[in-house]
């Protein structure tokens, strides 16, 4: 089921306390409205009730769509430098929930699911992009790595970050965001064949690959956060 629940936003333009409805959980079969929000960018937003600015909490739920074998784990964007030990704690909920200490029923449920961590509303829609694209995710951030080697002066910072926004067979449209407003800084069009020639070529991107082997986020950044932590 979907749960909600409500807490207290402050609006950052006028400073009046209104009270939001906080998802805890999405279950995208049951309520497919919830994942068209999402996908649509209105999920969880809200106008303050004294000024009108377009409020919107961080994310913090669960999100499960058995039709297409997804449960995700979603925080916020700017947690991506302790994305360790939220790691650790989206695997023990995966473990309870369809992994290793769930019910016989639920872990056999849990083999053909795609369980993943997701920092902030910008890259939960890039997930539910990719995957109806049927995009792979880890060629997907090895892709923007590409990206971000090829751009002159990429707008990259600890306060920003690189998503899918939209794509078909010819190309993937990316975007830089502002973690903290998700306002699109600048939009990028690739060529779909530059994704096509890392799922056609492998053994070249094996090295880079492994280093997202047994992660639950999926993220470029988790190399350079990984980096500056050891």
């Amino acid at each position: 089921m979907s749960i909600f629940h409500p807490v207290q936003a402050i609006c950052g333009q006028c400073g009046h306390t209104n009270e939001v409805q906080r998802t805890a959980s999405v279950n995208a079969d049951r309520r497919p409205d919830l994942r068209a929000a999402i996908l649509d960018g209105s999920f969880q937003q809200q106008d303050c009730a004294q000024c009108g600015t377009v409020l919107r909490i961080p994310p913090h739920l669960t999100y499960l769509d058995m039709a297409r074998k997804q449960w995700f784990m979603i925080d916020s964007a700017d947690r991506i430098n302790g994305f360790e030990a939220l790691e650790d704690s989206a695997r023990q909920t995966w473990d309870r929930a369809f992994g290793s200490r769930a019910t016989p029923h639920a872990r056999r449920m849990g083999e053909s699911m795609t369980s993943r961590l997701v920092l902030g509303w910008p890259a939960l829609r890039e997930k539910l992009i990719a995957f109806e694209l049927g995009l792979d995710d880890v060629a997907l951030e090895m892709c923007k790595l590409g990206v971000l080697r090829d751009m002159d002066s990429p707008p990259l910072a600890d306060q920003t970050e690189l998503r899918l926004v939209q794509g078909n067979a010819q190309a993937l449209v990316m975007a830089w965001h502002e973690l903290a407003t998700e306002r699109v800084l600048e939009a990028v069009e690739v060529p779909r064949s530059r994704y096509d020639e890392i799922i056609d070529h492998p053994d070249d991107w094996a090295e880079l690959r492994a280093q997202f082997d047994g992660a639950l986020l999926i993220d470029w950044r988790r190399l350079m956060f990984a980096s500056a932590q050891a």
